[in-house]
């Protein structure tokens, strides 16, 4: 047996959210016998780094307390950090550097400029949605970052388009590779579980989502539709799974518009296929996306999905088929949408069956994984 190709991930750190959950399970998926995995966290650990089998010298974790501004790249760079990362990457002979977003981009891309070319690993470039949040300013510096990368990897085929027409990357560049679940964790579920925990009766119609609660998801839409459907169905509970910057601000909406007694905020959880399992609708009413993970995880479960055309959610959801696209920002389209699956259980029965043969089709962990595997196969064997 060969040498193993050592691939390290490179993030901000490993704090909850979809860009986090795709790369502990890259880290815990990859064939061991082939590949060495290794983290770089630039921002401290995260939540979420206990969860990875990962010895210590596969490690490092860095913090940003050094941060000096340096004119020369335009960003804000700890040339600290630069020299540890440069370091880590010679004493492991990594072979590829997989960065996931700008940030991690701009430190693997430049510390592996400092190591020479004969021995300077592949760097490949994944986007979670950040382009879409960039002014006008930071979309001009990203096609300069975008020359770091030997390779991107667009997680839907709206963010390919984005990556090629509007950041003119070069087309050969750029792979469109899908995220993908574990499907064990989600094929034993007890739907029952958080049920019972919310004293849930059996005749309630649970609409439900599992997101980091930050702006771009949009939960102030759902909140603003509620007191509608409530009107039409009022034996209808709300239950927000999720922490993040915006949950303060969604929790005092609620409070203000007199919803507490059928809008529930859950909190982070770590049982995440049993508090989707209690959805009969799961909601993303997101305003911006990539390919959200949250949607793969309702459509591993069966869940009708009503969720906003942006990004890669059509990718996922076709509308009529695996649920319902509505507009962003539209409350009203939600209502609707919400009613019409609830008023339905025949077309809900099959749209679940349906949302389960594609998530197996298309969006499995072990798809992900493989098609990562043979992406790093490829560029480590690369001249």
């Amino acid at each position: 047996m060969g040498r193993r190709i050592n691939v390290a991930f490179v993030v901000n750190n490993l704090d909850v959210g979809g860009l986090e959950k795709v790369v502990v399970s890259l880290l815990e998926s990859l064939d061991r016998d082939r590949f060495a995995p290794h983290l770089i966290c630039l921002n401290g650990a995260g939540k979420m780094a206990g969860d990875i089998d990962l010895p210590a010298e596969n490690r490092l974790i860095l913090d940003r307390s050094r941060d000096i501004r340096l004119p020369v790249v335009g960003v804000t760079i700890d040339p600290f950090r630069l020299h540890q990362i440069r370091r880590f990457v010679r004493a492991r002979q990594l072979d590829v550097l997989h960065a996931h977003n700008i940030g991690p981009l701009i430190y693997a891309g430049v510390a592996t400029r400092l190591i020479p070319m004969r021995r300077r690993p592949r760097i490949v470039y994944s986007d979670h949605n950040q382009l879409f949040s960039m002014d006008a300013g930071r979309t001009r510096r990203a096609q300069w970052y975008l020359k770091l990368a030997d390779k991107v990897i667009a997680v839907s085929q709206d963010l390919e388009r984005t990556l090629t027409e509007q950041l003119h990357a070069p087309r050969d560049k750029v792979r469109v590779l899908y995220n993908g679940v574990d499907a064990a964790r989600f094929a034993r579920t007890d739907r029952n579980k958080l049920r019972r925990e919310l004293g849930i009766s059996d005749g309630e119609f649970v609409v439900g989502t599992a997101v980091r609660l930050i702006e771009v998801k949009g939960i102030d839409y759902l909140l603003a539709a509620v007191p509608a459907i409530l009107a039409q169905a009022p034996a209808t509970r709300f239950v927000i799974a999720g922490d993040g910057p915006a949950r303060a601000g969604l929790e005092e909406k609620a409070r203000a518009l007199g919803l507490d007694a059928r809008v529930q905020f859950i909190g982070y959880r770590t049982d995440v296929p049993d508090v989707v399992s209690a959805f009969d609708v799961y909601v993303l009413p997101s305003t911006t996306e990539g390919l959200p993970l949250a949607l793969l995880e309702a459509l591993a479960i069966g869940n009708p999905i009503v969720c906003t055309r942006v990004g890669g959610c059509p990718e996922v959801v076709e509308d009529g088929v695996n649920g319902f696209l509505v507009p962003p920002r539209d409350s009203a389209a939600l209502t609707e949408a919400i009613l019409r699956l609830r008023a339905d259980p025949a077309l809900r029965a099959a749209i679940r069956e349906r949302n389960l043969k594609k998530f197996s089709e298309r969006f499995t962990l072990r798809a992900m994984a493989d098609a990562h595997a043979r992406m790093f196969v490829d560029l480590a064997r690369s001249d």
